[in-house]
């Protein structure tokens, strides 16, 4: 069990949750950073399909289906009666049928009334996260053995052939922004942690975990609009290599069960937060001059709200579905595969 895996999980989230909360449409705070939790997601996305993906290729596809559509699905549709029934109740989403379509096929739609986002906003990441799948499908029908490399070097010459052939598609050149090569830091990562004599010091691990939350906590502040892949993504993969690699070599971890938990919800947690956090800010708070003393109490009850309604939504909703539709589809499979 990758238990550091869970933890950077729990602070990608709860990151991303804290830049909401402090932006502009939230608490308009200066110490505004988090985002750049998304990063270290792809990074240990593209660890964990690496690491899974090439020890077990069967209905690759299909499990990740399985893992990602059923949750994104339900929020979208909810997402989008809302609107149907009150339009204008959230800012930044309208009814539109086509973008629904879009959304829900994970096609990265460019709206006439908006920006290139889908229906439940922070649904952009998953676009790139079902075109990183269907890549790596790709290389496992090439060579199950080296799929992880097959499949970065897929993506890489995707990129450079968008980018060199000055291609203006907005579908096509989404898919080849930068970002997109983090997912080939974690399979760096994922070979990298796959070698034995690749063993530094607990210290140096510990200290490169420490600099390179450090390094993106300040790059995020200091060059948000620039070289993301570069001053977010490089650190991620230092982290998420290190936090392995602590943990392998040192059993330097922890097994926390509340951890774990929220660490298991984490992908409910960075879908519905928006949703969660802005409906207190604006119903509850309101325009209320908050003092100094409430920012700080305030800012933790809506990362806690934010957790312990993602971990109920896991265990009530999330987990009980995938467990279905796991047994049925896997079950169909097997049953076309004996015929």
């Amino acid at each position: 069990m990758l238990y550091n895996l869970h933890v950077l999980r729990v602070i990608a989230a709860l990151g991303v949750v804290y830049y909401h909360i402090t932006s502009e449409a939230g608490l308009d705070l200066e110490a505004n950073i988090g985002s750049r939790g998304v990063d270290v997601f792809f990074v240990i996305s593209g660890f964990i399909i690496a690491y899974i993906g090439s020890k077990k290729p069967d209905q690759f596809l299909v499990r990740r289906v399985v893992r990602v559509v059923p949750f994104y699905w339900a929020a979208t549709l909810f997402v989008f009666a809302i609107v149907l029934v009150k339009p204008g109740l959230l800012h930044t989403t309208q009814a539109d049928w086509k973008q629904l379509g879009a959304s829900l096929a994970f096609i990265p739609r460019m709206p006439p009334h908006g920006e290139q986002f889908p229906t439940l906003v922070l649904g952009w990441s998953l676009n790139f996260e079902m075109f990183f799948y269907l890549w790596f499908a790709l290389a496992l029908q090439i060579d199950q053995k080296r799929s992880p490399m097959i499949c970065a070097v897929l993506i890489a010459v995707y990129c450079a052939v968008i980018h060199l052939a000055g291609i203006d598609n907005a579908i096509l050149t989404f898919w080849a922004r930068p970002i997109v090569l983090e997912f080939g830091f974690g399979i760096a990562v994922f070979y990298l942690f796959s070698i034995d004599a690749l063993k530094p010091p607990r210290a140096v691990l510990l200290l490169l975990v420490v600099a390179s939350l450090a390094f993106i906590g300040y790059g995020e502040y200091r060059w948000f609009d620039y070289y993301r892949v570069l001053v977010a993504g490089v650190p991620s993969f230092v982290l998420v290599l290190s936090a392995l690699l602590i943990e392998k070599h040192y059993g330097f971890t922890t097994n926390n069960k509340l951890i774990f938990l929220v660490g298991e919800a984490s992908y409910i947690v960075y879908l519905i937060h928006p949703y969660i956090i802005y409906t207190v800010l604006r119903v509850v708070v309101g325009k209320r001059d908050l003092g100094p003393y409430m920012v700080v109490p305030l800012i933790a009850f809506l990362l806690a709200l934010t957790s312990a309604l993602a971990v109920l939504i896991h265990l009530y909703f999330e987990k009980p579905v995938m467990a279905f539709l796991r047994g049925k589809l896997t079950r169909t499979a097997q049953l076309g595969s004996n015929q």
